[in-house]
């Protein structure tokens, strides 16, 4: 309906199982083997610019990923999993199953900087959204963006002389101003 009324949508392809992902698998991509939202845009002729974001994973611990809370005893991980197939999948073509809502359990961590970049805006004008296998090359390239945006959000992280919490919050209160990061030129080592 947003498209079809020119409006901008935003869109996680990897959903519920990149959000509620496990121990050691941070900033892993869990996007579905169909290329729908790709087709979708392409009928509406929309551009797709892939948003990559890091820091929220390294802001909290997972003692137990989801696999494990469902694996509770005392018929916890039972009570979790009803609770989850009851609740509706946002995928049309799925059952409630097939995407599960059980969040790991988690402690807060010292708060990690987030960091984002926008990736290559796709034109889609060009594209037949019948045309599944072009819909599926261009899926492709937007998953290998996002990546790429990923991967270079960690290197370049990496230069940021304020990523340390206490570092980077002395230097706020001492000098009133939000603490700059790691020189732009630091993205797009990995092209």
């Amino acid at each position: 309906r947003l498209m079809s009324t020119g409006q901008t949508g935003l869109l996680f392809p990897g959903g519920v199982r990149e959000v509620f992902h496990g121990k050691g698998e941070d900033y892993e991509l869990f996007w579905p083997k169909k290329a729908d939202f790709v087709r979708v845009a392409a009928r509406f002729n929309a551009t797709i610019v892939p948003i990559s974001a890091i820091g929220s994973a390294d802001s909290a611990n997972i003692l137990l990923d989801p696999d494990e809370m469902l694996n509770l005893p005392f018929g916890l991980g039972d009570r979790l999993r009803n609770s989850s197939d009851s609740t509706i999948s946002a995928r049309f073509d799925q059952n409630n199953s097939d995407e599960r809502f059980v969040p790991p359990l988690v402690t807060p961590s010292i708060p990690a900087r987030h960091y984002f970049v926008f990736g290559k805006p796709f034109d889609t004008s060009n594209i037949d959204h019948n045309d599944r296998e072009s819909c599926a090359s261009l899926y492709g390239d937007v998953k290998s963006e996002l990546r790429r945006g990923l991967d270079d959000l960690l290197l370049a992280r990496e230069k940021d002389p304020f990523k340390d919490f206490a570092r980077r919050l002395a230097m706020e209160r001492i000098s009133g101003k939000p603490a700059p990061t790691f020189a732009i030129d630091e993205l797009n080592k990995n092209t």
